[in-house]
């Protein structure tokens, strides 16, 4: 019994010995290894771990997939958000959803039509823009040269469309499947009805092959519509 509480008392006074020398070492932002115990401070709280880890088994041929993919979808994610400029339509897109952030959202809905170089290849299911208001009902599509024409359903009366809310067209060029581009239409809102524009000039002939996807954004950009694909 004695023995009993002795032991119980020796193995009281490590304890408190130990936190008397891990404490102060830690706070300092320190890592300390006592007994292969790594002790560190992490969200303000003291953490332990193995000192010595196993080694970490070489990735499956499914992981090495998975994160080719990722960085492929990130490589797009990087050349479209340039494009956008300051439209934040996956930020606000993710918070309609209730939450997560914009690249996700974007690498969920886009990552099965972007290929190993970080390039569209299923352009017809690609989502340039995503939000609540109403997406836009194509009745024509008409290009010639660098012209384009496109009419559309004005959607009056619908809850989640606005005469007011403006016509944006993002595209690809065929020979460019890794460069988004944007386009404000300026001076069209969804109560006209119909469009008529010129896709800017960047090099390409003018009868490149050029993947278009309308869209409407409010007045104030604070909301967005799904896209609309129209190969043109």
């Amino acid at each position: 019994m004695l023995r009993r509480n002795y032991e119980k008392e020796t193995d009281m006074k490590e304890k408190k010995t130990g936190n008397a020398v891990i404490l102060p070492t830690v706070l300092c932002g320190q890592r300390l290894r006592i007994g292969g115990i790594t002790y560190y401070m992490q969200s303000g709280k003291l953490r332990a771990c193995a000192s010595k880890r196993g080694k970490r088994p070489s990735a499956t041929a499914k992981e090495v997939r998975a994160r080719g993919a990722f960085a492929a979808v990130r490589k797009l994610w990087s050349m479209y958000r340039r494009a956008l400029g300051g439209l934040e339509i996956w930020r606000v897109a993710a918070r309609e959803a209730g939450g997560g952030k914009a690249d996700s959202l974007f690498h969920s809905m886009n990552a099965a039509t972007i290929d190993a170089e970080g390039q569209v290849w299923a352009f017809a299911a690609f989502r340039f823009s995503a939000g609540s208001l109403a997406m836009p009902v194509l009745r024509a599509v008409e290009r010639e040269g660098r012209t384009v024409r496109v009419e559309w359903e004005e959607h009056a009366g619908c809850v989640a469309a606005n005469g007011a809310d403006r016509l944006y067209a993002g595209y690809f060029y065929g020979t460019a499947p890794g460069s988004p581009c944007l386009l404000e239409v300026a001076g069209v809102a969804r109560a006209d009805g119909a469009a008529e524009f010129a896709v800017p000039a960047s090099g390409e002939p003018e009868d490149a092959a050029l993947h278009l996807y309308f869209f409407f954004a409010s007045p104030d950009g604070s909301r967005f519509s799904p896209s609309v694909y129209a190969g043109a």
